[in-house]
């Protein structure tokens, strides 16, 4: 395997005891699970096929300095309540059992409508259980096939089936080949419309009442209260569920925090571009933020100290959404600022979201 490929999958320094476990395509697991190929990877887990079999690293649990709450979790949302809409748009826990071993193109809206709408509805589920998800983003929205038939008869025949030594000393780390070509393929643009969104990767998501980390969320995607230390709540998810509906439909990052000339990234620039954006941030919050940062970034007026002004346009123009008309961008800019308040506790519910004119599912 070439080191490129090698630097953007996990790495070989994750296999070891305690931490990751070598999988070689056509192992059985429990008599049942037969490893297909490799189609994802993650911080404390890699993701193969069949049932999307995910290995978490023996790091990842209890009797260890992180645990994570995953599998609990899992497990809690599986046993909720069949019957409540949004319960089928979580990526379920099939089964678990512990083993020991040594895209740039833009969807069509009415899709989108319904990736929303369906994300929606598992953020919807998955609060009122009393559980954040906390890690929204683009790899952590699955697509889950109506059709099984277009795995066995496209991807396994389609792509090619790595080759893996068992007998090499150090394990080789395999390239994922992730599904994405199947559902999102030029030649059949009707498979798009076969297809449902399951929310998945609940590695760092919390209970309500007992957070893993304070420190959540990817960077771009952070919430202002995440941004300035303060504790969050459930209503997190929905800021970042904003600015990954805008980056799925529109292939647009509504937040980089990048620095020019280099383009690193700053986290002063970041707040200057949500304030560019949103305005304001009001006292309510600032005063839940650590003080510090508080004192060193904000004036009295909610503001960036000494921030140049951006002259950036508003969400509803082309720099934000690219070839669409003015009145579908005028209503999902609505949508976005409807979800993405900087005070939290001005954050609109699920149900209101979902009865917003441009979804309008309620």
């Amino acid at each position: 395997m070439s080191r490129e490929a090698t630097d953007i999958e996990e790495g070989t320094q994750v296999y070891r005891p305690g931490g990751f476990h070598p999988l070689y395509i056509g192992d059985v697991f429990k008599d049942r699970y037969k490893v297909l190929n490799k189609i994802g990877y993650g911080v404390y887990s890699t993701v193969w096929l069949f049932r999307a079999l995910k290995v978490l690293s023996a790091d990842s649990y209890e009797g260890t300095i992180s645990p994570i709450f995953e599998r609990e979790i899992l497990t809690h949302l599986r046993d909720g309540d069949r019957d409540q809409i949004g319960y089928d748009y979580v990526c379920h826990l099939f089964d678990d059992f512990e083993h020991r071993g040594p895209m740039e193109r833009t969807l069509p809206n009415s899709v989108m409508r319904r990736i929303t709408i369906q994300l929606l509805l598992v953020l919807n589920f998955a609060h009122e259980h009393n559980v954040i998800h906390t890690d929204i983003k683009p790899d952590n929205t699955f697509v889950k096939f109506r059709d099984h038939s277009l795995i066995e008869s496209g991807y396994l025949t389609d792509v090619p089936i790595p080759q893996q030594n068992r007998s090499e000393e150090q394990y080789s780390v395999v390239p994922s080949t992730p599904l994405r070509r199947y559902y999102f393929n030029d030649a059949d643009s009707r498979r798009v419309d076969e297809f449902d969104i399951a929310l998945g990767d609940w590695g760092v998501s919390s209970w309500a009442n007992r957070h893993l980390s304070e420190t959540i969320q990817p960077v771009a995607l952070r919430s202002p209260e995440v941004l300035i230390q303060a504790l969050s709540d459930a209503s997190t998810d929905f800021w970042n569920l904003g600015a990954v509906v805008l980056e799925i439909f529109q292939v647009v990052r509504i937040f980089s925090g990048s620095v020019p000339p280099d383009g690193h990234y700053e986290l002063k620039e970041h707040l200057a571009e949500i304030v560019d954006l949103f305005g304001p941030f009001l006292d309510e919050l600032l005063a839940k933020g650590d003080q510090n940062l508080v004192r060193d970034v904000f004036g009295d007026d909610g503001r960036i100290k000494d921030a140049p002004s951006m002259n950036r346009p508003g969400l509803a123009s082309e720099a934000f959404m690219p070839g669409l008309e003015q009145e579908l961008r005028d209503r999902f800019a609505s949508f976005l600022h409807a979800m993405m308040k900087i005070n939290p506790t001005d954050r609109v519910s699920a149900e209101d979201l979902l009865r917003h004119p441009w979804l309008v599912a309620l």
